[in-house]
């Protein structure tokens, strides 16, 4: 079904680059690439849940975590960022600024998704905590403890809200949702 999944995504990608590069108007673009990022994240969500799926109850290498990890929901989320810049017609260089900062609360998202699947409420999250472990999948729990899983997501976070220091007060909403992904229960 994954694969039937990125196959029926990957036409998308086909074409918003061929309108992409048929086309003048500045506006229209950049729609175009807007829907391009959201059909390329969904791919990258799919590869990550293939990882994911593929190698459940096997050890992986950190790399392949962090790639699973990097891919799933972190892509989407970073497809949102991205999106929302390409359609302020942000410059370069703060598309470059906001995909870092992207990438790095994707990332805490999932080592997030992790700790709260080792030690989250039931009833908050509705559904069972410890079942990541009943299944053997390797996350940063299992694979780094909880502590180290801890101070990797208060790191990343850190680094995230690093990336939007320079924005000030135009930053503030991407900082707060920095740490609403640190700090969330469910």
């Amino acid at each position: 079904m994954l694969a039937g999944d990125l196959l029926l995504n990957d036409a998308y990608l086909v074409i918003s680059k061929e309108l992409n590069n048929s086309l003048n108007s500045s506006e229209l673009n950049n729609k175009i690439l807007a829907f391009k990022e959201i059909s390329y994240g969904t791919y990258r969500m799919i590869a990550g849940e293939y990882v994911d799926t593929e190698f459940e109850g096997q050890e992986i290498s950190n790399e392949y975590l962090e790639y699973m990890h990097n891919n799933k929901t972190g892509a989407l989320i970073k497809a949102s960022v991205r999106i929302g810049a390409i359609l302020a017609d942000a410059t370069e260089e703060d598309l470059n600024i906001l995909t870092r900062y992207a990438e790095k609360i994707g990332l805490a998202f999932q080592i997030k998704d992790d700790i709260l699947s080792e030690i989250g409420d039931e009833k908050i999250l509705g559904k069972p905590v410890g079942n990541d472990r009943e299944k053997n999948k390797v996350t940063f729990v299992t694979k780094y403890g909880l502590d180290k899983a801890k101070e990797i997501l208060e790191k990343i976070t850190k680094e995230a809200i690093k990336e939007i220091e320079s924005y000030g007060e135009n930053g503030e909403f991407l900082k707060e949702l920095a740490l609403y992904i640190k700090n969330r229960e469910k």
